[in-house]
């Protein structure tokens, strides 16, 4: 993971932000490991590219993105998740999005500035 994810500080705050826009979360495993590099670094907020999850984040049916939102709240992370996001043809995934943007550990945003700007607030 140390290849994928970079230790960003600002603001006092410690963050973990994808290095590549390449796919590195393919599974529910590669999401502990990105916990567990963010648990080495001491901080619990990431900032990741929508091309960082494979396509099967994006389809619901796959279980996936239920996992991966899971763990986000069970292990009290923040995750800011930013990008076009042109693979998303699932209504269902769409509102997946809205309600999450409503909660406070996972959002969607289609810019890094304002998804970082949201992670560090």
């Amino acid at each position: 993971m140390d290849d994928k994810l970079v230790l960003q500080i600002q603001s006092n705050k410690r963050y973990g932000a994808a290095s590549t826009s390449e796919e590195f979360i393919r599974s529910e495993r590669d999401f502990i490991e990105l916990l567990t590099w963010g648990t080495n670094n001491e901080t619990d907020l990431y900032l990741l590219m929508d091309t960082n999850f494979i396509p099967a984040f994006y389809d619901l049916s796959t279980g996936l993105a239920g996992e991966i939102l899971q763990k986000v709240t069970n292990y009290r992370i923040r995750l800011a998740i930013f990008g076009p996001f042109p693979m998303i043809t699932s209504e269902r995934f769409r509102e997946l999005i809205n309600e999450s943007n409503k909660a406070s550990s996972v959002r969607f945003f289609e810019e890094k500035v304002k998804a970082q700007s949201w992670l560090l607030s």
